[in-house]
């Protein structure tokens, strides 16, 4: 429906695209004193992808430029900031839904949307859990303790005095300058030189080897060695001549060694890592009760005893999964796909809730399920949900016939499959409302009632066929006709344009990794891109100097350059930006904020684009050199595809070689009798 009223706008505005007129007509409907001349310029001057946001939330919700609602995202905040620098006085900028002030609003909860402070009190509030000290259920900011008990402990530690700089009754130091007791806000911090790198920068130590910087001090600590004077593991912080030796050697009784294991403790407190992370995951599983604690044990043990303890620390401590893991299990229940589910319902939470479901998946405490395939459940749910008149056909449609089909699938799902059948859900609601506005019942729709359906929308309507097919064999309709929409015939690109981006892939350095690895895959064996997202690092095999990849069900052969490309891609561990530690995942194109996922079909797409490679026409021309040379059986079997897809691409590939030769060559000269 949208298309449609984009293609009738489009025409009334001339000079301008539909989704331009789209919005002039919803900003004309919506503010009548902006004049036409002026929503047209504030159109024009918009981004496209904040256009469709423009137009799908004033679609539904008309009055928000004037009701001050704070559901309007980011770019409706924006469009409705600019009409008020331009002097619109009836528009009202939206409030936060927490605090009602007015502020850039971008996180979405239950209600609307809230500020970043608000978000930030909110997340604060959800780390909910029993006080290890008080044993009441509170918010833990740290260490497994309430604010008060924190409080108490910590004035109990380090008591306060009055600073000698503000007067406020704070944790004070002695002041090394002038021995006066500052607070950390008032208590200066000069510049020195650094004695291990000898820039000026302020000083986080002073050890043996004399002041150093924060960088220095942190190399050090998280790098410890065998001290050569007296063998013991621990960070070097002195000299013997040019030679770095530990402080007890040096003369000085500061050792960093961890208080539990007697190891070399870490940069940021007095156990190391492993001992660290212990005793926070004894806090953490702690407070949980027995029988969860007992559902938990093969997680938390997997959480202690892997090979990363500083990213698993960094989990505990940080993620927001950790976070609602904790409140979950305040409220006593097992932990299971379906409660995950219903928090992956919640707004702004759908995120934590997918990664807390893949660590579980991962440790054994979760079963694994196809995830693309709960998503249409979930998205199956929803729909019904929204309709109730409508539920009946839905419902018997959806559980009926296209989730079995999912289900069936000899190959794993994808996203777009599940796309596909969100669409012709999508397509059967349409309908179905379309013909309830007509008071028209399923089994009363007649062929002229379908045609005048598919005639008013765009083409995606003929995704109903499929519902239409089903409800006359279930005998819920009349036997109605919709006709297949004719696929495109594949555009490919020339060969010396595919050689050309193929010996970039394999030789420009300047290309990203991932994208040089994938565009080959697209360029020389015609792979999707939701078949090369799914690689998994040890897909490539060895045998003697060659490197073979399992594409289908014979391994293909590799050129050097291309064998060389994917090792390093396989040997590549990026860096967690929180804990420092290199992580590793099982799949060659792992996801960038989730390293137990693979990366999406759509971004990976969307990423050759931008460096010039287009999928679809560099696929196509691979895919009919390989057909003119193999027979369709074998090209299935080498590069994956159904056989009937071979065969297609045979008879394609047959049709472009055979108009090439029909083709009279413009140079060649004529041959006379």
């Amino acid at each position: 429906m949208a298309v449609a009223q984009d293609q009738r706008s489009g025409g009334a505005a001339a000079g301008l695209s539909p989704l331009q007129a789209a919005v002039v007509e919803q900003l004309v409907a919506s503010l009548p004193e902006i004049g036409r001349a002026r929503a047209e310029r504030v159109a024009s001057a918009m981004h496209g992808a904040a256009r469709r946001v423009v137009r799908d939330h004033l679609a539904q919700h008309p009055d928000a430029l004037v009701s001050g609602s704070s559901l309007a995202p980011p770019a409706v905040q924006r469009l409705i900031q600019t009409l008020a620098e331009d002097g619109i006085d009836r528009v009202q900028v939206p409030a936060c839904h927490r605090c009602r002030r007015v502020r850039p609003l971008t996180n979405a909860v239950e209600g609307g949307r809230v500020c970043a402070g608000c978000f930030g009190a909110l997340t604060y509030a959800a780390a909910v859990g029993v006080c290890r000290e008080c044993a009441r259920t509170r918010p833990l900011p740290s260490q497994g303790l309430c604010a008060a008990c924190y409080a108490r402990g910590l004035t109990k530690r380090t008591p306060k005095t009055p600073c000698a700089e503000c007067g406020q009754q704070r944790v004070c130091r002695r002041s090394r300058t002038d021995g006066r007791s500052l607070c950390d806000s008032c208590r200066p911090r000069p510049a020195e030189t650094c004695g291990l790198c000898r820039a000026s920068d302020q000083v986080m130590a002073r050890w043996p080897v004399g002041p150093v910087c924060r960088n220095c001090y942190a190399r050090v600590r998280n790098n410890p060695a065998p001290c050569p004077a007296c063998g013991v593991t621990r960070a070097l912080i002195g000299r013997d001549g040019n030679e770095p030796i530990c402080g007890p050697c040096s003369g000085t009784d500061i050792d960093y060694l961890c208080k539990r294991c007697a190891g070399p403790s870490d940069s940021t407190g007095s156990l190391c890592v492993s001992c660290a992370l212990t005793a926070q995951a004894e806090r953490y599983f702690g407070a949980m009760p027995a029988a969860l604690q007992v559902q938990l044990q093969p997680f938390q043990d997997r959480l202690t005893g892997g090979d990363q303890p500083r990213a698993a620390l960094s989990w505990l401590r940080l993620s927001a999964s950790a976070r609602l893991l904790a409140e979950l299990t305040s409220r006593g229940k097992r932990i299971s796909h379906e409660g995950l589910d219903a928090v992956c319902r919640e707004p702004g939470r759908g995120q934590a809730a997918g990664y807390l479901r893949d660590v579980l998946v991962d440790a054994g405490v979760l079963a694994p399920r196809d995830e693309h395939t709960a998503s249409v459940e979930r998205r199956f749910a929803e729909i019904i949900g929204a309709h109730p008149d409508l539920a009946a056909h839905l419902h018997a449609y959806g559980y009926g016939s296209v989730l079995p089909r999912l289900r069936g699938r000899q190959r794993p799902s994808t996203e777009y499959v599940a796309q596909w059948a969100t669409a012709r859900m999508g397509s059967a609601v349409e309908l179905l409302t379309w013909a309830r506005g007509r008071s028209l019942a399923l089994d009363q729709l007649a062929q002229d009632d379908v045609d005048q359906w598919l005639a008013e929308g765009a083409s995606t309507r003929h995704n109903v066929r499929d519902f239409l097919v089903w409800a006359a064999e279930d005998g819920r309709a009349q036997p109605l006709l919709v006709p297949h929409r004719d696929k495109p015939v594949p555009i490919g690109m020339g060969d010396d344009a595919r050689w050309e981006l193929l010996q970039r892939c394999l030789r420009e350095e300047a290309l990203p990794l991932e994208v040089r690895v994938a565009g080959a895959l697209v360029l020389l064996h015609g792979q999707q891109a939701t078949r090369i997202v799914a690689l998994g690092r040890a897909c490539l095999r060895q045998r003697g100097e060659n490197g073979y990849l399992l594409l289908g069900e014979i391994p293909v052969m590799l050129p050097p350059a291309l064998t060389r490309l994917i090792t390093d891609l396989a040997s590549a561990a990026p860096e967690d930006p929180d804990s420092g530690e290199r992580t590793i995942s099982r799949w060659l194109f792992p996801h960038p904020h989730n390293r137990l996922r693979h990366r999406t079909a759509a971004s990976l797409t969307a990423w050759l684009n931008e460096h010039g490679i287009t999928i679809k026409p560099g696929r196509a021309a691979a895919l009919m050199n390989a057909a003119v040379e193999l027979p369709p059986a074998k090209l299935a079997a080498k590069l994956g595809v159904h056989l009937l897809t071979a065969e297609q691409w045979r008879r394609l590939a047959a049709r472009a070689w055979t108009a090439y030769l029909q083709t009279p060559m413009a140079d060649e000269p004529c041959q006379t009798g």
